[in-house]
């Protein structure tokens, strides 16, 4: 194993030492010192080869190599000797947090920002003495100022606030120098026929690849739509791959906190955001839709008497006659309850009852007439509007009067539809959907009927829901 002392034996041996090949050293020394701390980080760790390259200014990375410039390198191990092992942890972090994959999506400069802070706030939480640095103190004041509006901190929550609000971000973005470890611009993954042609001969295919575009669009030199031409299906294996070690190393990471009472933090936390899949809101509803056959014509199949009495009458030529009806997964009957306690209100209830309202109104969604209860409710019910039809529900949405704005209690609601079953208010309940923040009393015995909780990531723990109930996350972009 490489040792400090030796690095700096190394680099005094002479004036002007070899950078390439001790910065080669320092590289390796730093993986080493990571591997001793976090060795359920192994498969990660030993996943990319060290390249070494005089055209990057700093660090890189990109799912596929880690790339370094070695004079900046020993510069970095002169100033302090955990400069590089900080860097080389919060590299990895991106890509085990899978930063790097969906950089064409993303604000650049918010995205940045908020990926340095989730790998700086994890990096902070590990304490590892390996790789403290001077500024340690003002990031983790920073740090912990965000937090007062984004309490769990990954990289998909402080986009978002930083997205929500302008004049606070550009507060940040003025101290997203302090967060800089490496350059991300390695993490756009050129098609390697444009990458080859714009870099030299001295490095490899995939170095190339990694390094293109990258320089040009630092010297404000290039055409953005030539450097900007993604290498989709790279980056989707790449991504597909770290997927796959992060899910590993969450596994590991939640067996070493068991035994050995380790505090993963947001290490924990930032894994289980990057591997949540998005979820399909509209196929989540569909899940609450019942069987009920409907007068149309139906193409995909026909009347096998008609069909039989032509061969025979005519030996050749069947007589195809098709239904009138046919079955379809529609829904009809329904409850939507609005928690309108209030962490659970405004622009977001609207948002929610507006995405629900068009995916409904999708044809192959439900009855062309329907029975849906809206019900607001906090610690006690508010409102109950039915909706039978579009022009209904047009209606309702035209004018969303939120009332309320207590605590949360959830019982009312299945009380009142209770008793709404028992009035005959429905023919066929299929299910509720409960919109809410999740903090109140929930029912001890489970309803007769399918009921989700939807909540709205916003930063802070979601509460346990009951076992009987579905729970399902959304996050702005999926209203």
């Amino acid at each position: 194993m490489v040792q400090t002392q030796d690095v700096e034996e190394e680099i005094k041996k002479s004036e002007e030492p070899d950078c390439r090949e001790i910065a080669g050293q320092i590289m390796v020394f730093a993986r080493e010192q990571i591997m001793v701390s976090l060795s359920y980080l192994s498969r990660a760790l030993f996943k990319m080869p060290l390249i070494a390259a005089d055209t990057v200014e700093s660090y890189g990375v990109n799912g596929r190599m880690v790339i370094y410039n070695p004079d900046h390198v020993v510069r970095d191990f002169k100033r302090e000797n955990n400069r590089p092992v900080r860097a080389f942890l919060h590299m990895l972090l991106h890509c085990i947090y899978c930063h790097p994959f969906h950089y064409e999506e993303m604000d650049r400069e918010c995205w940045d920002l908020a990926a340095d802070m989730a790998v700086e706030q994890t990096i902070m939480d590990l304490g590892l003495a390996c790789t403290k640095t001077l500024p340690d103190e003002r990031i983790a004041r920073i740090l912990k100022s965000m937090k007062e509006y984004v309490p769990i901190i990954t990289a998909e929550k402080v986009y978002r606030f930083l997205l929500d609000d302008p004049e606070k971000a550009a507060a940040y973005l003025k101290k997203a120098e302090l967060f800089y470890r490496d350059d991300h611009l390695h993490w756009i993954i050129a098609k390697e026929e444009d990458a080859a042609d714009r870099v030299g001969d001295t490095y490899t295919t995939d170095t190339r690849t990694a390094m293109f575009g990258c320089h040009e669009a630092d010297s404000g030199e290039g055409d953005d739509d030539e450097y900007e031409q993604v290498d989709e299906a790279l980056v989707g294996q790449i991504r597909d791959e770290w997927a796959d070690i992060s899910e590993h190393a969450k596994m590991d990471i939640e067996t070493f906190s068991r035994e050995q009472g380790f505090g993963a933090g947001s290490l924990l936390m930032n894994l289980k955001e990057a591997l949540r899949e998005k979820q399909d809101y509209g196929g989540f509803l569909k899940k609450f839709a019942v069987l009920g056959e409907e007068m149309q014509i139906n193409d995909e199949e026909f009347d096998y008497i008609y069909y039989t009495y032509g061969l025979q009458l005519y030996e050749k030529m069947p007589l195809v006659e098709p239904l009138e009806y046919r079955e379809n997964k529609r829904i009809r009957d329904f409850v939507i309850a609005i928690d309108t306690s209030g962490s659970c209100q405004g622009a977001t209830v609207e948002g929610f009852l507006r995405k629900t309202y068009e995916i409904l109104k999708s044809t192959d969604s439900y009855f062309s007439r329907v029975n849906i209860h809206i019900i607001q409710c906090d610690a006690k019910i508010q409102s109950d509007v039915k909706v039978t039809s579009d022009e209904e529900f047009d209606a309702y949405m035209e004018d969303v009067d939120l009332s309320g704005f207590g605590g949360t209690d959830f019982r009312p609601v299945f009380e009142y539809v209770d008793g709404l079953v028992e009035r005959h208010e429905f023919s066929d309940l299929r299910g509720l959907i409960y919109f809410t923040d999740g903090r109140g009393t929930y029912p001890a015995v489970p309803p007769n009927y399918e009921t989700a909780f939807v909540f709205l990531e916003d930063g802070f723990a979601i509460p346990t829901t009951p076992p009987w109930a579905i729970k399902l996350v959304l996050n702005g972009d999926e209203l």
